[in-house]
């Protein structure tokens, strides 16, 4: 898929090398603490829950490029993930250590090697699955003219209870508005919302965020 036409129109900042330095810079501050973070989670779910620790699973990236997310492994090992969709309810194939990981994104952490692989971004579109993707109407693509990021304005704003791309008015926000303050200010606004998991619902009741979404399509 190429969309190099259509990210004419949107931020230049998105495929500049300050955004790129910015990721690099941060990803290599959080590495030694994400690295312990991880090996004594890895720990945790070896005992508690046996292997595998990690799930890798390939995601659709800038221009639909695919390429393998790693997560800590929050659900069953005899689980199929393929059945499941970002609608789906996962709370019932949850494993023991899964809940509190998928509530304060714990699970999420070594995606910071995708971000130094350049796969990922820190801020922008979650990285949805290519079944998903398939399912794109094409005002759906615009979400994939930039990298997918770990945190964005959906992961901190919008309704968790519809399909991101269902819901996309804060990816194309983002798309068109994107710089190294509005970066900044998201990452910011993510310590909270690991720290309280409710902190989405919150802003997305009471517009915590409120953009201009009558942006031109």
């Amino acid at each position: 898929m190429n969309n190099n036409k259509a990210n004419q129109k949107y931020s230049h900042y998105l495929d500049s090398r300050t955004k790129r330095c910015f990721d690099i810079a941060i990803c290599l501050v959080l590495f030694l603490p994400a690295l312990a973070s991880v090996t004594l989670l890895a720990l945790v779910i070896l005992i508690v829950e046996g292997r595998p620790v990690f799930f890798i699973q390939q995601r659709v990236g800038k221009n639909g490029k695919l390429f393998l997310m790693p997560k800590i492994r929050t659900l069953r090992a005899d689980l199929n993930t393929c059945e499941l969709s970002s609608e789906s309810d996962k709370k019932p194939f949850l494993t023991v250590t899964g809940g509190f990981l998928r509530r304060h994104r714990l699970d999420e952490l070594p995606q910071i090697l995708s971000v130094l692989k350049g796969q990922m971004s820190l801020v922008g579109p979650r990285p949805e699955l290519p079944n998903i993707v398939a399912t794109y109407a094409p005002a759906h693509n615009k979400r994939l003219a930039a990298k997918p990021g770990i945190t964005g304005l959906w992961q901190l704003a919008g309704n968790r209870d519809v399909a991101i791309h269902k819901d996309i008015k804060y990816d194309l926000y983002y798309l068109r508005r994107a710089s190294l303050w509005l970066d900044i200010k998201i990452l910011v606004n993510t310590i909270p919302f690991v720290l309280n998991p409710k902190q989405a619902k919150h802003n997305y009741e009471n517009r915590i965020y409120t953009y201009d979404i009558s942006l031109p399509k």
